[in-house]
């Protein structure tokens, strides 16, 4: 009597690429650039797709930090250059108390956003090993609208 054998997907391993697998690690080192790099010089569609996923995510969290940075600044009473302090904007009060609460809820937002990264980098990996493309929770898809 044979014994039951669950039947090996062979294209599903020659689908994956170790381009495909790394693009996440790598993505935690350079943010955007690595993936972007990685996605216009691969021409396997499993590392592009994977580039793709992994270049979204990171470029919505490097657009939110700039914003919230952006808004912290235009927030601030007074900056010191120098050793001097200056007043960067004239803002009416309660517009600097907005831009100023604003701030601090994106400026939260990026520190998640951040902590969020090294989860789904691993979580990203290791779907990437197993032959599946997984799509960071969250992310605008910048490359899917734009290219």
């Amino acid at each position: 009597m044979s014994s039951p054998s669950t039947p090996s997907n062979p294209e599903r391993f020659d689908d994956r690429s170790l381009g495909g697998i790394l693009v996440h690690p790598l993505a935690m080192v350079t943010a955007f650039i690595g993936p972007a790099v990685v996605y216009a010089v691969s021409d396997h569609e499993f590392t592009r797709e994977n580039a793709r996923h992994a270049f979204n995510w990171h470029a919505t969290v490097v657009t939110l930090a700039v914003v919230a940075f952006v808004t912290g600044f235009l927030s601030a009473d007074e900056v010191t250059v120098g050793g001097e302090s200056i007043d960067p904007l004239s803002i009416p009060a309660p517009i600097d108390t907005v831009l100023m609460f604003v701030g601090v809820l994106l400026l939260l937002a990026t520190m998640v956003a951040v902590v969020a990264t090294f989860a789904y980098a691993i979580i990203a990996t290791v779907k990437a090993v197993s032959g599946t493309a997984w799509s960071y929770p969250g992310a605008v898809d910048i490359v899917e609208r734009f290219l």
